[in-house]
């Protein structure tokens, strides 16, 4: 027990003597006001013999203001733990209460400490004196294991052991402090009925896998592992619907997930993602949850999923264990389209020195030009992203993101991203960008994410020529000859060698799977289950390398958003039939649960469409949003090349004056697409009537500084 110096006393006493009494009455120290309440706090109730521990106390009047007293600090069991004048602590006792020095270990036991002043007096604060914590262990209660993982709600009990040269002290440090690492996976609660001082009740809640400790005197146990049942399906519903597909001309849609564990347990309320495969077609929640307010953006068509994806949903698993749902959401929007631009820009500067670059919007209401924005870069692509707020142009010099929003536009260039643009993820914020041009060996391929652009993410790849983000944007799968690279930000970059090179790579609607053109030994289309990378398997264990009927590999793969149809572009070289190139169509039955999920495919899988246009070079390759119609450019054929998912069958819509494409972009509902041609102008092709309607002329030229005229061949819709 102790008590405040005289001294401090003092100073404190004459901070508050107030002024005269009345006006030329004799003067008398004014009393100090008793204060109202009085705390008392420290930093740890739990203290080693012989270890020291500051307290502070603070004094306040009924206003809840500060007020100065003098305050005297007092311990209930001076044997175990003193206190000096200051509020310093010893686990034993103080040489001096005035002037503390030196404390010398007492016996172990328990003390109320209180702090008091004027008649007023502290809540007591228990400290622990105890020996020094040399382990602790959490073991489970009962001491059998507990099963390999508890289902949403279920509980276990745990207990703590705290050891001091091998000796039991847990009844003298007080009480424990239980910590979940990621309190989504587990709720620990150890003020429960029925559950002691040293114990813990867990309760499985979020599906993952994390870790849990306990903390006594500043000592953590080792961590124990807790696991949550992993999700195992997910079914989607439309809220007032008989079935998984509506149509809306505005407005919204209410979309529900009923989510099962892999023990049968259907469970609530768990953070899913939601992701849309045309984010300028309808919007889905950008926050992880268990519904989702899918919104009428533009007219057009999408697939709609909500996945378990990592870390907010079975997260923890190594390697990371996304779920995808059994079936997609088809989602179609009527209405009239409203007017969006066209940017077009030129590649035609090439590497050539002291050449500028530009690019320039075109109203698709009237075909008009827009004003130019200059580039500093000379571009090698030019995508914009699903909602329209951003377009993305590679350069070997430099990434440029063109913000179309501002007014005027500006351009944001990135000189350590170089390369060409190969993918940009379904919520529009990163972009796989492949530099094969470099000198370095291996080559370089970035990860650009426009929300942190400071922290591009450098892969060494040689040859990636094909990426495609999963609709979750958890993975990235990369194609580079007869490796394909899988790149996520949980589990980092695997390479994965191929039986064979591989030319492009789409992931499917439901996001469970990727089909490769390629990577196989033989002229194949090749699945890929998303969560672990493997060769998918049908219900009977059969790899799902699916073989081409024409003999050659495609050279594009399109998954289109009804969720069951795989388009490839191919060109065959044997007689099925003689010199005619045209399309694969593979039809897929899939409904994904677990990891991995089995897939099945039609019988025969692939069929071949002759788009009957003999042979040709393709150069580009599109699928309408709604996935009715696919698009075909050659630069040796002066039409654009049209395929009837739902007819099966095929046309062409010729370009005015036989003009040989260059680049097309198609616009989100599908009735427009802009084709740059060799004749140096646009062509508006309305895709409903089958027209090409207006030729865009550019009085400007796309380069300045130089001799030559560069003419437009790269085209974007703004979404």
């Amino acid at each position: 027990m102790g008590r405040c110096s005289s001294d401090l006393f003092a100073v404190i006493l004459g901070l508050l003597i107030g002024g005269l009494a009345g006006c030329g009455t004799s003067s008398t120290p004014a009393s100090p006001t008793p204060p109202a309440s009085i705390s008392l706090s420290a930093s740890s109730a739990s203290l080693e013999v012989g270890a020291t521990e500051n307290f502070s106390a603070s004094a306040k009047n009924s206003s809840g203001r500060p007020v100065l007293v003098a305050v005297t600090f007092n311990s209930s069991n001076p044997a175990v733990l003193t206190i000096a004048n200051n509020g310093l602590a010893c686990g034993g006792t103080w040489d001096s209460l005035t002037n503390p020095i030196v404390c010398t270990p007492g016996s172990v036991g328990v003390a109320l400490v209180t702090a008091s002043a004027l008649g007023a007096s502290s809540p007591p604060v228990t400290i622990y004196v105890h020996q020094h914590v040399d382990r602790i262990t959490v073991t489970p209660v009962p001491t059998p294991m507990p099963p390999v993982c508890f289902s949403q709600n279920q509980t276990s009990n745990y207990q703590a052991t705290v050891s001091s040269h091998n000796n039991d002290i847990t009844p003298t440090v007080g009480p424990l402090t239980w910590t979940a690492v990621n309190s989504n996976v587990v709720k620990l609660n150890n003020a429960v009925s029925g559950v002691g001082a040293n114990q813990v009740q867990a309760t499985a809640s979020i599906p993952g896998v994390t870790g849990f400790f306990v903390t006594a005197a500043g000592v953590n146990s080792p961590a124990m592992t807790f696991t949550t049942c992993p999700v195992q399906s997910i079914t989607l519903a439309v809220t007032g619907s008989a079935t998984n597909s509506f149509s809306i001309s505005s407005g919204s849609k209410e979309v529900t997930a009923t989510v099962v564990d892999n023990q049968d347990v259907t469970l609530t309320n768990v953070p899913l993602t939601w992701s849309t495969s045309d984010a300028a077609v309808v919007t889905v929640p950008a926050t992880p949850s268990s519904a989702a307010t899918v919104s009428a953006a533009h007219p057009g068509g999408a697939a709609i999923i909500a996945s378990c994806t990592p870390p907010t949903c079975n997260g923890g698993f190594v390697p990371t264990k996304p779920v995808y749902p059994t079936s997609i959401v088809r989602a179609t929007v009527t209405g009239t389209t409203p007017s969006t631009t066209v940017w077009a820009t030129s590649t035609g500067c090439g590497t050539n020195f002291n050449c500028g670059s530009s690019i320039v919007p075109i109203s698709t209401s009237n075909n008009i030009l827009g004003s130019s924005t200059s580039l500093p870069n000379p571009p090698n692509s030019l995508v914009f992203n699903p909602q329209g707020s951003r377009a993305f142009i590679g350069s070997s010099k430099g990434l440029m993101v063109l913000d179309p929003t501002a007014n005027p536009p500006t351009v944001s260039t990135f000189n350590t991203v170089t390369g060409k643009v190969v993918a940009v993820s379904r919520d529009g914020n990163r972009v796989v960008v492949s530099d094969t041009t470099s000198t370095l060996t291996p080559n370089q391929v970035f990860i650009f994410d426009d929300n942190n652009t400071g922290s591009p993410v450098d892969l060494l790849i040689t040859g990636a020529t094909a990426a495609d983000f999963s609709p979750d944007g958890l993975k990235a799968y990369i194609v580079a000859g007869s490796n394909l690279y899988a790149y996520s930000s949980l589990d980092g970059l695997k390479k994965i060698a191929l039986a064979g090179p591989a030319n492009d790579v789409s992931f499917f609607p439901n996001g469970a799977f990727a089909y490769l053109a390629g990577g196989a030994s033989s002229p194949a289309v090749t699945v890929r289950v998303t969560c672990n990378n493997s060769i998918a398997m049908d219900g009977v264990n059969n790899q799902q390398i699916l073989a081409m009927p024409t003999g050659n590999t495609p050279t594009s793969i399109k998954a289109v958003s009804d969720g069951i149809h795989v388009l490839a572009l191919d060109s065959p070289v044997g007689s099925l039939p003689s010199s005619a190139e045209g399309i694969d169509v593979i039809t897929a039955t899939t409904a994904p649960v677990g990891c991995p999920p089995t897939v099945s495919n039609a019988s025969p899988p692939i069929s071949f469409v002759n788009l009957g246009q003999g042979t040709f070079t393709p150069i580009q390759f599109l699928v309408s949003s709604d996935g009715t119609k696919a698009y075909v450019l050659a630069n040796n054929l002066g039409i654009v090349m049209v395929y009837d998912v739902g007819s099966g069958t095929s046309s062409a819509i010729a370009l005015a004056g036989s003009a040989k494409p260059l680049s097309a972009s198609l616009a989100p509902d599908g009735t427009l697409l802009y084709v740059a041609a060799n004749d140096g102008t646009v062509h508006a092709v309305n895709t409903v009537v089958g027209g090409d309607f207006q030729q865009i002329s550019f009085p400007g030229n796309f380069c300045s500084n130089v001799s030559f005229t560069c003419t437009a061949d790269l085209v974007a819709v703004r979404p």
